[in-house]
């Protein structure tokens, strides 16, 4: 804003002059240059970029192309702005220049206009946030009272929780192992037979397995008869 104030030129009316220079355009003449600028606001294609087009009290001139999608159809709109010596940009109107020329001719000297209010604002900002640092600052540097109080807590959490994992492991076993013996004893009340075969001694010989198994049990030798059909009982062995 001081380098602006100190190289601003002003009319014997009072009013601020506003020698625009475009590259590569000689005219000066206030309507002249606003019909080009809106020109290069038709025509120009930045990709996204802040391209130089001239200066003005020794501040760039920049167009930027914007690309916007509306109705599926991609829009371009060319934003301008002037840069000042902090490298910021400022601009006027969001940047949209207006369709008369000579009003259009204007929108860098009204954005450099615009300093005071900025640095204004900016300002009353900063002092805002100048009355917190202190108390943020005694936070950052202070220290949790209860931090130690929370790590002997998390101690406890994680015995407790070890605690609780072992005395789980022999419940899980000996539900397995009432399981295993609960379906043993269904089985041998289904099959009562295979207890009894179970729990009785087998005799050592054929002869005392057939005095056991009675008429169910048949011996038969190399050359014997068979029986007559109608007295076969039991199995061959």
């Amino acid at each position: 804003m001081e380098a602006f104030n100190s190289r601003v030129q002003v009319a014997p009316d009072g009013s601020r002059l506003n020698p625009i220079n475009l590259d590569g355009f000689q005219a000066t003449d206030p309507i002249a240059i606003g019909k080009k600028l809106n020109q290069i606001s038709d025509r120009a294609r930045t990709h996204g970029a802040h391209e130089k087009i001239g200066s003005l009290y020794g501040f760039d001139l920049l167009v930027k192309s914007e690309t916007t999608n509306k109705d599926g159809f991609d829009l371009i709109q060319n934003r301008f702005f002037i840069r000042g010596e902090g490298q910021i940009l400022y601009n006027y109107n969001y940047g949209s220049l207006a369709a008369d020329p000579k009003t259009a001719s204007l929108n860098f000297l009204n954005a450099l206009d615009s300093m005071p209010k900025l640095l204004e604002k900016y300002q009353a900002d900063t002092d805002k946030r100048m009355q917190d640092v202190p108390v943020l600052r005694q936070v950052v540097e202070s220290v949790w009272s209860k931090e130690n109080d929370l790590k002997d807590l998390k101690t406890e959490l994680t015995a407790l929780e070890r605690k609780i994992e072992l005395s789980l492991k022999p419940i899980e076993q000996s539900e397995g192992q009432e399981n295993v013996s609960e379906k043993d004893q269904v089985q041998s009340q289904n099959n009562p037979k295979s207890t009894v075969i179970q729990d009785a001694p087998l005799p050592n010989t054929l002869q005392g397995v057939k005095e056991a198994m009675g008429d169910r049990f048949v011996i038969a030798s190399v050359g014997s008869s068979p029986l007559p059909k109608e007295e076969k009982k039991g199995m061959k062995l």
